[in-house]
This record gives C-alpha cells, sequence and structure tokens, in this order.
C-alpha cells in the first residue's frame, strides 16, 4: 500500500473519531433538565415575617410547588437554561379561581433560591404579591 494512501487512512480514522468524540461530549437537551429534582425549604412573603414549609419539584417537563397545589394552583411547564454551574429556571401555575403564580429561580448545587409572584386579577382590584423560596435538594432525589 502506497504511503500517501496509509496516511490519508489515518488522517480519516482520526477524523472520524475526533468527530465521533466532540458529538458524544456535546451534551443533550435532555441533560440540562431539572427533572427528577426536589427540593424542600421555606417560603414566604417578602418583606413579612412570616413563612411555612414547601416543596417544589420537577417531573416529566412540569414544575410543581406543593403548598401552592393547596390552592388550586396546578403544575406548570418550566423552562430551564444552564449558565456556569446554575440552572435558572423560570415557571407559571394557574389556578382557576386564584389567578397565576409567575415562578424564576436559580439552582446551584444542591441550593434553591426563587421568588414568585402571585397575581390575581379581580373585577375591582388586582392583587400583586411578591413571594421567596429557599430550599435543599432532598436526599435520593437526581
Amino acid at each position: 500500500m502506497p504511503a500517501s494512501l496509509r496516511a490519508m487512512l489515518v488522517i480519516g480514522s482520526l477524523s472520524a473519531a475526533v468527530a465521533t468524540s466532540s458529538a458524544a461530549e456535546v451534551p443533550s437537551p435532555a441533560a440540562d433538565s431539572l427533572d427528577g429534582l426536589r427540593f424542600t425549604g421555606q417560603a414566604g412573603e417578602k418583606g413579612k415575617g412570616d413563612h411555612h414549609k414547601d416543596t417544589i419539584m420537577f417531573t416529566n417537563g412540569l414544575f410543581r410547588a406543593l403548598n401552592c397545589e393547596n390552592w388550586g394552583f396546578g403544575a406548570g411547564r418550566y423552562t430551564v437554561e444552564k449558565k456556569g454551574d446554575a440552572y435558572h429556571f423560570k415557571a407559571t401555575l394557574m389556578s382557576p379561581d386564584r389567578g397565576k403564580l409567575e415562578w424564576t429561580g436559580e439552582i446551584v448545587g444542591d441550593r434553591a433560591n426563587a421568588t414568585f409572584r402571585w397575581t390575581h386579577e379581580r373585577w375591582y382590584r388586582t392583587i400583586i404579591r411578591d413571594y421567596w423560596f429557599e430550599g435543599a435538594r432532598q436526599a435520593g432525589t437526581r
């Protein structure tokens, strides 16, 4: 086999190996999913001393705030964007008679910090209140 043909085969094999290696290292969109994560902590209205226990979770592309479900706010689709070591998420939870909750949060390591705004439009006035959540990842979740 001529040397030039051997060189072309080696270069072709190396190119294929590099291409395969690069493709395997690129994370799939599923790698940025928060599904399977669950955080338990405290939540409360901003500027007030009161707070309560709450749990947030990500399942099948949906975000849930368990304490908010007691008030009729169902699960909502979430979006996530990874920036460095942090995952930034957003979700809107709707209630048929209590309005909506707009969540914005950040997950770094085993900690989640978020804010959420409750908006309830009524014919005589609109209620807008801002809340916070701080929690730790529950053991045994992804």
